[in-house]
């Protein structure tokens, strides 16, 4: 389940986005979180890099999941603390702070809600806490449909239930594909961050809807 991210996530850069050989063998690094030829940590913190460089892959919305993971997984093998238990105090920080890193930015990035956040937050957007603000014709149709979820529940309307699981399916895809369409048309226009903002916002509202249901309703089969 996507959730609200109240920190800020923009990389914290005072030097080069990411060294181009290995401090150690001066070999060309792929990740800037080691080494993949001598297994060297890299000494800067993962803050000083975004999400997209510490895997190595282009900052756009559409990537490929499967090869995100399969990325992580490499990443992981090489940064795990339990790797380097014999190694220096030093090296144990450093992959414990690296590896923190990397699932933080794993998560982020697999999840598409989470993905936007994070490229809004690239662009300069606003965050999550600075803007809550969503379409006011969506408030009173949450309210209406949450009245209605209470009232089937209580009559025991089955249907009705059905009914109102397809609008909010109906209304969570319509606000995803939204999201997905905002990112792939570039962020550099302040109004475009807006409205990304606002859909991105508007999505927890379906979601939290669709926690309201009962599990019965909420698994229910999908209408062709």
């Amino acid at each position: 389940m996507p959730t609200d991210i109240q920190h800020d996530t923009r990389p914290q850069k005072d030097g080069p986005s990411r060294p181009l050989l290995c401090e150690s063998c001066s070999r060309p690094m792929e990740s800037p979180l080691c080494c993949a030829g001598c297994g060297a940590l890299n000494p800067l913190p993962p803050s000083m890099f975004d999400y997209f460089e510490l895997f190595g892959i282009a900052p756009e919305f559409d990537i490929d999941v499967a090869d995100l993971r399969r990325r992580y997984l490499t990443l992981s093998r090489s940064v795990h603390p339990d790797l380097v238990a014999k190694s220096s105090e030093e090296n144990r920080r450093r992959a414990l702070q690296l590896s923190s890193g990397l699932n933080r930015a794993f998560d982020t990035l697999a999840d598409p809600v989470l993905r936007a956040e994070y490229l809004l937050s690239l662009a300069g957007g606003p965050e999550p806490h600075q803007d809550k603000s969503v379409p006011p014709e969506l408030l009173e149709e949450v309210m209406t449909l949450r009245e209605r979820i209470d009232e089937a529940v209580r009559d025991r309307e089955e249907a009705a239930l059905a009914d109102v699981r397809d609008r909010i399916r109906q209304g969570r895809t319509h606000s995803l594909d939204r999201i997905a369409g905002l990112c792939r048309s570039g962020l550099d226009d302040p109004a475009t961050r807006r409205e990304l903002r606002l859909v991105l916002n508007a999505v927890k509202y379906w979601n939290s809807l669709q926690n309201h249901l009962p599990a019965s309703a909420a698994s229910g089969p999908e209408h062709p």
